[in-house]
Formats: C-alpha cells, sequence, structure tokens
C-alpha cells in the first residue's frame, strides 16, 4: 500500500506545477514550468541521495530483518518530499481557495499513511519513518523555497556570491 499513497503524492507533484500561475507575458510561460519541474526534481533527488546516504550511514536492521538500510524510511521522506511540493504549488493556485487547506491536509495524511504502512509491514522502526518525514519535509520546502523566486517579505533569503578563489552562500531566515 505505501507504493500506492507514495506514488500518487509523486504524481500529483508532477501535475501541480502545470496549474501555478507562470507569467502574463506568452513567452514567460516554458522558463517558469522548466524553472518549477527543475526545482522540484532538485528537491526530490535532494530528498533520495540524504536518505540513501543516512540508510549507508546508519546502517540499521529492519525490524523484519531483511537487510541494514532501515534508517530513514526512504519511502517516507519521498511521500513528504512531494507532498510538501504539492502542498507549495496549491499555495499559489488561486482557483482553489476554497479547497485548498483540505486538499494540503489530505495530502499530508496520505504522506503520513505511507509511513504507517511501513512500520505496520515490518519494514521500519516508528523512528524511522518520523525521521524520513522530517527530512524530506525540510529540504523539499527549503530548496522550494530558495529556487522559486518568492515575493519579497519571503520568510527565506537565498543568495550566491564571488569570493576570492571561490563563491558563497548566504541564507537568511526571519522569524
Amino acid at each position: 500500500m505505501s507504493d500506492y499513497l507514495r506514488d500518487a503524492l509523486i504524481a500529483e507533484a508532477l501535475v501541480t506545477p502545470l496549474a501555478t500561475p507562470s507569467g502574463d507575458a506568452p513567452g514567460e510561460w516554458v522558463p517558469a514550468k522548466l524553472q518549477g519541474y527543475a526545482v522540484e526534481f532538485g528537491a526530490i533527488s535532494a530528498t533520495g541521495a540524504a536518505t540513501e546516504s543516512l540508510k549507508v550511514e546508519m546502517d540499521r536492521r529492519r525490524p523484519d530483518g531483511s537487510d541494514n538500510m532501515s534508517f530513514p524510511s526512504g519511502h517516507t521522506s519521498a511521500a513528504f518530499s512531494c507532498a510538501t511540493l504539492a502542498n507549495r504549488n496549491l499555495d499559489y493556485i488561486d482557483a482553489l481557495d476554497q479547497v485548498r487547506p483540505a486538499l494540503e491536509i489530505a495530502n499530508t495524511v496520505v504522506a503520513a499513511g505511507v509511513g504507517w504502512a511501513r512500520v505496520e509491514a515490518g519494514k521500519h522502526y516508528p523512528s524511522d519513518v518520523l525521521f524520513g518525514a522530517a527530512l524530506g519535509h525540510f529540504l523539499s520546502a527549503f530548496i522550494h523555497d530558495a529556487f522559486m523566486n518568492l515575493p519579497q517579505d519571503s520568510k527565506v533569503d537565498f543568495d550566491f556570491f564571488p569570493v576570492e578563489d571561490g563563491g558563497g552562500i548566504q541564507i537568511a531566515f526571519r522569524f
């Protein structure tokens, strides 16, 4: 069941960018969509890479004893990554004002269902799932907000700047 729920969230994360606003000029649509998909691909890829690296380093045995790749849950990190990206996209679709909260809650519940299914199947401990959920949400929210040209009153600012023999990255958070 966790595969089906995760795949549904992946599909939603791939479809929702098509409905987001993409500028007023006709030539702005394709670059805006390409940027959106590149950012989503980057967020999902970063989540997957971080998850796999942690699995190798942590070397935690699964509850069912099948291997040592239990921590963190890859299904859960992918599900929360896609749910977070889909929810971020839904935030920008004006036509959904009346149903947006219900859709966003549903996405989060489905992602949580992925984690629950992994625990019920004996593939993960609850801590594997909780960490996977946090990892997927954090990385995807951070990458999305850093690269999607948020309004100036955003709580996250991300900037590259040159320095001698290289470059730097500046990240600022407003509370």
